[in-house]
Formats: C-alpha cells, structure tokens, sequence
C-alpha cells in the first residue's frame, strides 16, 4: 500500500489538469495514490478525472461532490485518508518527478510530522522559472535535513514558512481535528497554521520540489474582491480560535497572526467595493484584531525584534493591542484609510 495521499483539490481547471496528473503519476506507485476531489466543478475537469481514472484504476481515487469550496475538500478528503501521510497539490501546479519519495524519505528518517520543500515560481505562457525557498530569507535561514523541535527556538523559525501547500508532506495526525471553513479561499493556510501548531518534528530541504503557477486568472493570491477579503479575514480569525485550544502554542505564532492582519490591511486598499463594502471589511478587520489582544503580551517581543514599521506606525500598533486604546486608534485608523490616506 501507497505511503502518502496526494490531494487534488479541482474547480474549474480543465486546461491544467492533464499536466497536474501527468507529474502526480511520475511519483513511485509505492510511495503515492492520488485522490482527485472534483468540488462540483462546471468545466469538462469531471470527464478528465474519468479518463485518468480508467486509464489509472490504481492509482487514481475519485471523490465527485457538490461545490463546497476548497476547505471542504480537504476536510473531506483528509478525513477517508488511508495512508499515513498526505500532501495537497493544487491542479494547476506540478511536483517534481521524486517530491513524494524525497518527502517521505526525510520525514521517515527524522519521525518528522510535515517535511517541507522549496519550490520553483512560473507564469503563464512563458518556461520561466524562479526559485523559491519557500520561507521569509529576510528573517530566518532554515537548513535542510535538520529536524526543528516543538519547544526549541529553532522551531519558531518555521512561522516564516509559507503557508501555501507547495511540496509539504504531512502525517495525517496533525491535520485531523481541523474544521476547515467552507466557501472561502484561502483555506490552506488553516492546514499549514494549525497542523504546525500540533507538529512534534518538522524537516525542511532546500530542493524545489513543486512548480506553482502564480498567476492564473482566479488565483485566490490575486483576488483583492469584497468577498475574498472578507473570506480571507474569516479564515485567519478561525485559525486563531482553533489555535486557542492546542496548548503550548509558540508566542511567535501570535506575533504572526497580527502580521497577517496587517498584510489583510495593506490589502484593502486595492479593493475595488463601495464605501459600505469597504466599511464593512474594515470593521471586520477590527474584529480580527479584537481576538489577538489578549496575546498582546506574547506578540510585543517578537514585533519589537521583527517589525521594519516606523516610530508612528509602531505606537499605532501598540495601541490596537492595547485593551484601553484599541477602539479609539481602530477608529482614527479607519477613517484614515476610508479617506483614502
């Protein structure tokens, strides 16, 4: 029986798919089985499954269910997974030839719950490709083939990581308990957050394991719509909730959370909405920050070590963490940004 389950999350994606599957089945029939999940998708991706499938009966599962959104897909398929580990390949991306049995291979000698890869950018229409390492370089340098240990201060380099699926092996352990949100993107950030919260063991290599086309049209990196936002806000307020019950969360992990808050913020300026929508997601952005103000504690260290803001910004900071001034600078900054300022 396979080692490791590759997900394949698919919505409307007929014109990659074909190159997405040809990849997954380069891996070792020992190491992978694929379980293409078809999230209700209206394009011919359905029949392109069926083919696969047919031509592939023990290699290829298929999971064909109404549109939930890529957060129910994982949770679905994460929950009939028979293997010990599984990673998550998006359908317009590819792996390189030995991803899984170069995964599987670290996590098996370190006992390690995810094993992460670097990973090449590529766009559309061009054989151009950039190399990635998958993390913050400014910040951190993650050395390959060395475990990271809940616990340690090596380990709170891992919060650098991006968060995208891209060449990460996980033990089916980890990401069990997740209640993933439906009808939102950004839903793979609640996978790699919260499985790293419950990891004992991480190994990272420094080998571009993955292809990621970063700039499909629909590509939830690029959708700054009124709704995406919102979905985005409400996916990053579930991890924090979730992350709430895992005990020893590393304080690092909330200084991060306000780091995305303040990218969502960024954000914001680049919606296209009415003034009511831009109000709304401002306010909802308010709510965010509201459930990190006990951590503020936890966060202030590791913002004073990491944060490049200037004087002005970092006192406004403070205060939106402060129990006392949070409301009164929420207010003075949103009407800063309704202003356009």
């Amino acid at each position: 029986m396979a080692k490791a389950t590759i997900i394949v999350p698919i919505y409307n994606v007929e014109k990659y798919l074909r190159a997405c599957f040809d990849s997954l089945l380069k891996q070792d029939p020992e190491d992978a089985v694929i379980l293409a999940v078809n999230d209700g998708s209206p394009d011919n991706s359905r029949a392109i499954i069926e083919e696969y499938r047919t031509q592939y009966p023990e290699r290829i599962r298929f999971i064909d269910k109404e549109n939930g959104g890529y957060g129910s897909v994982l949770e679905l398929a994460i929950h009939q997974l028979d293997t010990p580990y599984f990673l998550v390949c998006d359908p317009d991306d590819t792996i390189a030839e030995d991803a899984v049995k170069t995964l599987l291979a670290l996590a098996e000698k370190h006992g390690a719950d995810i094993a992460v890869g670097a990973k090449n950018f590529v766009y559309n229409g061009t054989d151009c490709k950039d190399y990635d390492a998958a993390y913050n370089t400014a910040f951190v340098s993650l050395m390959p083939d060395t475990v990271y240990r809940r616990g340690t201060e090596a380990f709170n380099d891992l919060l650098f990581l991006d968060p995208s699926p891209h060449a990460k092996l996980y033990r089916k352990e980890t990401a069990q308990d997740i209640v993933f949100l439906k009808k939102v993107g950004y839903t793979d950030n609640m996978l790699f957050y919260l499985s790293l919260l419950k990891a004992d063991k991480v190994v990272y290599t420094d080998q571009a394991l993955a292809d990621y086309l970063v700039d499909r049209p629909g590509n939830t990196m690029t959708d700054v719509s009124v709704k995406a936002m919102r979905g985005q806000i409400s996916v990053f307020s579930a991890i924090v909730e979730q992350a709430s019950r895992i005990p020893d969360v590393p304080d690092i992990f909330w200084y991060r959370m306000f780091e995305s808050f303040k990218y969502m913020l960024w954000q914001t300026r680049r919606v296209k909405g009415s003034e009511e929508e831009r109000s709304l997601i401002l306010d909802e952005l308010y709510g965010f920050v509201r459930i990190l103000v006990p951590y503020r504690s936890e966060i202030l260290p590791w913002y004073s070590k990491y944060s490049t803001a200037r004087f002005l910004e970092k006192k406004r900071d403070r205060d939106l963490l402060d129990e006392r001034r949070s409301e009164r600078a929420f207010a003075v900054l949103k009407k800063k940004m309704m202003q356009g300022e």
